[in-house]
């Protein structure tokens, strides 16, 4: 399995179709790091859509440049679903304004959690069902 190192996360594919971000303690995101990562999860994905599981338990802090920066349609545009697991009281304000932003955006919908598994079952169902709208556009439209 591969994985990727960034300064602020570490990176893999649970499945062939979902990439697991896992946040660094104390990880202090701006600008360059939201790009660095953006590259650490198109190399894993290879430019394929997948669905993001962002392990968001340790704390972190997000610059209001990089909020903006990350919420950009060039920055989603290979992402199914974003599924957070957040447990403590500032992960959840940051994630609820990226729920807030990401969700103008109808090509991705970010969803908060604070059950690890119950994020990647719904993400699992994401995925699936993007799968199962692209067959049958396939058979509709041979």
């Amino acid at each position: 399995m591969s994985i990727i190192e960034t300064k602020t996360a570490t990176y893999s594919m649970l499945d062939k179709n979902i990439l697991l971000v896992v946040m660094k303690e104390n990880a202090e995101i701006d600008v360059p790091e939201v790009e660095e990562n953006y590259n650490a999860g198109l190399k894993l994905t290879g430019g394929k859509r997948f669905g993001a599981l962002i392990d968001g338990r340790k704390y972190v802090t997000v610059t209001p440049e990089a909020k903006k920066h990350s919420s950009q349609p060039t920055m989603t545009k290979d992402t199914i679903a974003h599924a957070i697991v957040i447990t403590s009281l500032a992960s959840r304000l940051i994630a609820n304004f990226l729920t807030k932003v990401f969700n103008q955006n109808k090509n991705v919908v970010m969803k908060l959690f604070t059950d690890y598994d119950a994020a990647l079952n719904w993400l699992r169902e994401k995925v699936k069902e993007e799968e199962s709208s692209k067959l049958s556009n396939c058979v509709e439209n041979p």
